[in-house]
């Protein structure tokens, strides 16, 4: 298992725009590629993370470069994005997260 760190800076006023696509590509992520799952955060400064675990690099990979690339979620991203960073791949050293459905964060407006 891998993770990938992604990070951006949003225009003001496309963080809804930003949301949706990043929403639909995990999703499609999920469904055809082998990611694990993606939680998306803000910081206090205003840029943008997303934590995403994946069953190994090379599904990351491959979700990157095949032909089916969700343009249209894609596009709605890169029309909020103001800078975006290279993303860091990341391979899980030790591991104390808690798994139960008591943890499962609910969506925030």
């Amino acid at each position: 298992m891998i993770a990938v760190l992604f990070r951006w800076e949003i225009k003001p006023g496309c963080e809804q725009s930003f949301k949706e696509g990043w929403s639909e590509i995990i999703h499609r992520n999920i469904e055809k590629y082998g990611a694990l799952g993606s939680r998306l955060h803000k910081t206090h400064d205003n840029q943008w993370l997303s934590y995403s675990q994946w069953i190994s690099e090379e599904h990351f990979l491959q979700s990157r470069n095949l032909q089916d690339r969700h343009e249209e979620a894609r596009a709605k991203m890169i029309r909020a994005i103001s800078k975006a960073y290279e993303p860091i791949v990341m391979v899980p050293m030790l591991d104390h997260l808690i798994a139960s459905e008591t943890t499962q964060l609910q969506l925030l407006p």
